[in-house]
């Protein structure tokens, strides 16, 4: 099928594969950027026909600013048709989930907390989200106000006024004069916090306790009261997402299962010590381009040694870093040939890298296996390597 999808008129992502129909909504807690949080949650809904409920589905982009930050970080060499590019593809896109949908009336829905790689922002991995909900998770997807970002936001109080405005965060280069495994690492700490600070938040919401949510209220957050399982929480990644989630997974003990997608471990280059405080399972599927040696071996120190849980590391062959965004799933194939070329079919890419999770996660968490699920990595086996060569 030709990509970007299209119906009635909208340009959007793949229709996520489960049998939720998927709601999503956005929260962003008080207090300052060191101490509240800001995410996507992604989570199943009651309806049950997502092209029934198109008009409500989420555009791509949260705020036109993002036009901007996208810009930004894309490297164009001609700025000006870089933004056309990314209003064009990004601004008329939407999301095929449902904006503050009553959730499902079931109950005990894992939930993953998801962090981006640089330069992306909360909407980046819709479809990887989008799917993990459609089939029974709660997804938290975080947007991280490290600077990691291809744009963020606070809301601030000005002085003499009442309204809360925006405070935009941009994304923050490495300087020349600075040491960037420092600066890498000092980024790291402070999105580890915030992993660990939107699990606070889901607790609380499952809770039905009082949140002080600052963005404009459009849903009760007391209708995700008990609706989770929190007994085993998962935390994924993208890139130097996967950084982010071996450092929580050593960090805070509640994360049971990582999962992590394209890990660039060079901030980790030299964490012995962190490596082995890690006991949880954790699954890295890496695509075939991006990985390099000093990479790989920087992953060996997390899957070495770890014979008491399952450390598995797959490689997607034929596909790049973004195979596992949603970015291939936005651009015509004559734009993906010049900025994103790769030898694997992107709906292929991303479906695999999908039910391979899905598979991981429904063994750590004792789930039943499914077959339906299996059929797919079993039909494209020959794209599957195991294994760091």
């Amino acid at each position: 099928m030709a990509l970007p999808h299209c119906y009635d008129g909208k340009t959007h992502l793949p229709i996520p594969s489960g049998k939720y129909v998927v709601g999503c909504t956005d929260i962003m807690t008080g207090g300052d950027t060191e101490n509240g949080s800001f995410c996507r949650i992604f989570y199943p809904t009651k309806l049950k026909d997502p092209f029934e409920h198109a008009s409500r589905w989420a555009k791509y982009l949260p705020h036109e600013m993002y036009v901007e930050g996208f810009t930004a970080v894309g490297g164009f060499r001609i700025y000006f048709l870089g933004k056309k590019l990314i209003s064009w593809a990004f601004g008329n896109s939407y999301i095929p989930v449902v904006e503050d949908a009553d959730p499902s009336d079931e109950r005990n829905f894992p939930v993953i907390i998801f962090s981006h790689g640089l330069k992306a922002c909360r909407t980046t991995y819709s479809i990887f989200c989008s799917d993990m909900a459609s089939h029974g998770f709660i997804v938290a997807a975080m947007e991280h106000r490290d600077g990691s970002a291809c744009l963020s936001y606070n809301l601030e109080r000005e002085e003499n006024n009442k309204s809360l405005v925006e405070k935009w965060i941009a994304y923050k280069p490495m300087s020349f004069e600075g040491d960037e495994l420092v600066f890498r690492q000092q980024q790291l700490q402070i999105r580890s916090r915030e992993c660990s600070q939107t699990l606070d938040l889901l607790f609380k919401l499952n809770k039905g306790a009082e949140i002080e949510h600052i963005l404009q209220p459009t849903i009760d957050f007391a209708m995700f009261k008990g609706i989770m399982d929190l007994s085993s929480p998962i935390i994924a990644g993208h890139s130097f997402g996967s950084a982010t989630l071996l450092r929580t997974l050593a960090a805070d003990k509640r994360f049971k299962v990582g999962l992590a997608m394209d890990a660039w471990l060079w901030p980790l280059k030299d964490e012995i010590e962190l490596a082995q405080k890690i006991t949880q399972p954790v699954l890295f599927i890496n695509s075939e381009a991006f990985q390099t040696v000093p990479n790989l071996s920087t992953m060996k120190l997390f899957t070495v040694d770890a014979d008491h849980t399952e450390r598995r590391v797959v490689t997607l062959k034929g596909s790049v870093h973004y195979s596992q965004n949603d970015v291939p799933c936005l651009l015509p194939w004559y734009i993906r040939r010049f900025t994103y070329p790769s030898a694997i079919d992107p709906l292929v890419a991303i479906e695999l890298n999908n039910r391979i999770s899905l598979l991981y996660l429904r063994k750590h968490l004792g789930h039943p296996a499914d077959e339906e699920l299996s059929k797919l990595v079993e039909k494209h086996a020959d794209l599957i390597g195991e294994g760091i060569p």
